[in-house]
């Protein structure tokens, strides 16, 4: 077993647990591969996808390749809205602890503007089944149109 699903079964449990693996599998399958220096973070074809955060009891999901380079994707309103609802807003990382570039920046993510995002520009936490199958749609739509 990888250090990352290591980590996932021995930090969550229940149906916490299994949405983890499942999304880490999902990201496998499609040949992602962990970041050399960061086993939970994801990577494709040198480009960056998302990182997981695992928790005692909780984890976060970081990231998605759509809102920095893809904003004329052809994505329904319902995934732009889900994108939205999960903007990653710069609070108190102060810098030194978080991403390093508060108070954050202004950016556009499926033509909607936002103000203050971090570096991580959207956040799942704790995501159920429902949000990582949004989550994984996002994931296959940057692929296609990426065409990596």
């Amino acid at each position: 077993m990888a250090k990352l699903e290591n980590e996932i079964t021995t930090k969550l449990s229940g149906d916490m647990q299994k949405n983890a693996l499942d999304f880490v599998a999902f990201l496998r399958e499609l040949g992602m591969t962990n970041h050399a220096e960061h086993t939970s973070a994801f990577e494709y074809n040198n480009e960056w996808v998302c990182i997981l955060i695992i928790n005692d009891g909780g984890w976060m999901l970081f990231d998605n390749p759509l809102t920095s380079k893809f904003d004329d994707f052809p994505v329904d309103e319902k995934l732009k809205e889900f994108a939205w609802a999960h903007v990653n807003i710069c609070t108190s990382c102060g810098g030194s602890s978080g991403c390093g570039s508060q108070p954050g920046r202004t950016k556009t993510i499926f033509g909607k503007k936002f103000e203050n995002v971090c570096t991580s520009e959207v956040a799942f936490f704790d995501p159920d089944a429902g949000t990582l199958h949004k989550v994984m749609q996002l994931i296959e739509i940057w692929m296609k149109e990426a065409k990596l």
